[in-house]
């Protein structure tokens, strides 16, 4: 049996305003042709399939194309909601999806609602030998455990209803699929990992972090909400998202997990798991240099980019020249120490009696390269007086 484990799609989401869809459907494509291509039984997205909880059209789309793709092409798709996703919308019309070979996973009563994906071996044996064995692969939806652990009484952590979930797993696994391979999908955070700017924080403390003993007794663990790929144990792995979501990520490269289940119910099961590269659907970039350095570096024509400027002193009209550069430029910092900050107690008490409109007047200068006039003073003035009247 061989299963593609991915996660946090999120599909609908932005990168700092910029829209996604052309590289979510670039990476859709690519990953349909990888299924098709490796010759996988299922494609398992363990959680965020979307970004909000009310997805757009265009988002709705993507899902619904890559479905109908995979399941013509005979691949499963396995779903489980996210902390992102809506359990109501994405699991509307779930029972009558699954006969199509859609498995979404989105109620607290799916826990104990496996898909079984059967498999032979090659030996060309009779059904109902032991060469021939099921994978039973069982998605926990993204338990927010203020809403759940009343209705299961345990503690209000992640681990109290993580743990609460797999044991309702392992005993529904043992009572009526005891001979097959035991695969849990789980969108969480689980002690050990590292995780990404780009996540959406569902944790205070460490009252969000659940061991990773949680998931004794599984076969293969396929984790979601860390958008950064990394493997807790060689069975337990969080794919990572398709995307980098922020620029700090995108210094992580992006994969999929194969995994391959072999062996049978007499003699017990190997799971193998490898990391898929994945390819860059759009560029992220971050230049570190001088403006003069940066504006040499070459990138690629839609790559979106992030300016870290070392001068020593900060260029007028820099922001300008960087646009001029770059098509896809998200945003520039001055990073140099000193460049932005008064050296001397006396440079500081210059600085504190500026005024806000001689401040002003000095940044629309080193942003545009251009004086601001006594019109666009007089409207910053005015707008100062109302956000100070209203704050008051």
């Amino acid at each position: 049996m061989r299963i593609l484990h991915t996660s946090d799609w999120h599909l609908g989401r932005t990168f700092h305003g910029v829209d996604l869809t052309d590289a979510h459907r670039a990476f859709l494509d690519h990953l349909v042709t990888l299924a098709v291509d490796e010759q996988v039984d299922a494609v398992l997205v363990a959680g965020d399939v979307y970004d909000r909880a009310v997805p757009g059209p265009e988002a709705l789309e993507l899902l619904d194309r890559t479905a109908d793709r995979l399941t013509e092409a005979g691949i499963h798709l396995v779903a489980t909601s996210g902390n992102h996703d809506s359990f109501m919308r994405l699991g509307h019309a779930r029972k009558r999806l699954d006969a199509t070979g859609v498995h979404v996973r989105t109620r607290l009563s799916d826990i104990a609602w496996p898909t079984v994906l059967t498999a032979r071996s090659s030996s060309g044996s009779s059904p109902g030998t032991a060469d021939d064995f099921s994978v039973a692969v069982y998605g926990i939806p993204y338990l927010e455990p203020g809403l759940v652990h009343d209705r299961w009484g345990v503690a209000r952590t992640h681990e109290a209803v993580l743990t609460a979930a797999m044991d309702r797993i392992r005993a529904h696994h043992s009572s009526h699929h005891p001979g097959a391979a035991l695969v849990v999908a789980a969108h969480a955070f689980v002690g050990g990992a590292q995780a990404s700017e780009s996540e959406r924080d569902i944790s205070v403390g460490s009252v969000g972090i659940a061991p990773l003993t949680v998931f004794s007794g599984a076969d293969y663990v396929a984790l979601g909400h860390l958008h950064r790929p990394q493997a807790l144990a060689p069975t337990v792995r969080y794919s990572g998202s398709p995307l980098p979501y922020s620029f700090g990520e995108a210094a992580h490269p992006k994969s999929t997990v194969l995994v391959d289940i072999t062996g049978d119910a007499v003699s017990g099961y190997d799971v193998a798991a490898s990391a898929i590269p994945l390819p860059q659907f759009r560029p992220v970039r971050t230049l570190t240099g001088t403006l003069e350095d940066v504006l040499r570096t070459p990138v690629e024509p839609d790559a979106l980019v992030e300016a870290l400027l070392t001068d020593p002193v900060r260029v007028p009209a820099a922001l300008g020249r960087l646009r001029a550069a770059f098509d896809g430029l998200i945003r520039y910092e001055w990073v140099q120490a000193g460049a932005h900050l008064p050296d001397s107690p006396g440079d500081r008490a210059a600085a504190h009696r500026r005024t806000e409109s001689e401040v002003f007047r000095d940044f629309v200068r080193e942003a545009t390269g251009a004086v601001a006039g006594d019109a666009l003073v007089t409207r910053f003035e005015s707008a100062l007086v109302t956000a100070r009247s209203e704050n008051r």
